[in-house]
């Protein structure tokens, strides 16, 4: 949205004004799918290969609603003129137009997947909406960053408690959701488990005003991921309290803000 008021000319309405979006959620502005947007985001995406050597760029793409799309003569054409079965499909191709330009440059593309099996095999995917996509996004071949919104997303509140502090709307995620969540669990093929890379923590930060804020939210979260994610189905619950209590000491000696454990 911050482009498309910059640059109009980017977006399915040339002639519109917009204002910066300022409020939360998903935006149905989108850019357009002719030449000069994907154009720009080459354009962006050239300073940041110059700016950072990491040999993966993520490129987003999760939540783009397509009614501009599907209300737009220009977008029908080009998913015609493209092959396309239809207009939604606009939003996979873009997303490997862009993907194929970083691969050209030796970088790895990453995108959110919302099914698992919609981006390009080039792509490193990050399956977030249901478990079950991470295992169709490894059978089909990418290589998966599992991050399942209700045990990586630590923007939820750990608690129904009455004084826990709000979080994003939605059922709690307590830390034994958390340390519950196996990146490739042991029931998976050994073909299929050798597609994930790991795990990843998220933290939005609608409803975060502080760094005591972040701290509160993160710890002992992170701990039970990371236990996880190293130990897989070897690290059972009791086991990872007792080790959890001796760690507790470290945060305190780093002066982390964590979660007390009485409270779980």
């Amino acid at each position: 949205r911050a482009a498309l008021a910059a640059y109009p000319e980017l977006g399915n309405h040339p002639e519109r004004r917009l204002d910066v979006w300022t409020r939360w959620g998903v935006c149905d502005t989108v850019l357009g799918v002719h030449d000069q947007a994907l154009d720009f985001c080459r354009t962006v995406l050239e300073e940041v290969l110059d700016l950072f050597p990491s040999p993966y760029i993520h490129l987003g793409g999760e939540e783009c609603p397509t009614t501009e799309w599907e209300n737009s003569p220009a977008a029908k054409a080009r998913a015609a003129a493209e092959g396309l079965p239809d207009v939604p499909s606009l939003h996979g191709w873009f997303m490997g137009r862009i993907g194929a330009f970083l691969v050209q440059r030796g970088r790895t593309p990453i995108g959110w997947a919302e099914t698992g099996t919609e981006l390009p095999l080039d792509f490193t995917v990050m399956t977030w909406r249901d478990p079950a996509h991470a295992l169709a996004a490894a059978r089909r071949g990418h290589q998966v960053v599992t991050t399942h919104h209700r045990a990586t997303y630590l923007d939820y509140a750990q608690s129904a408690d009455a004084g826990e502090p709000p979080g994003q709307p939605g059922a709690p995620v307590g830390l034994r959701a958390v340390h519950g969540n196996e990146p490739a669990p042991d029931h998976w093929q050994p073909h299929e488990s050798s597609q994930v890379l790991g795990t990843q923590a998220q933290l939005w930060t609608e409803y975060v005003k502080t760094p005591d804020r972040i701290e509160y939210l993160t710890y002992p979260r992170l701990c039970a991921l990371a236990d996880r994610a190293w130990s897989g189905s070897r690290s059972d619950w009791p086991g990872f309290l007792e080790r959890l209590r001796q760690h507790t000491g470290r945060l305190d000696a780093l002066g982390v803000r964590y979660r007390p454990l009485a409270t779980h």
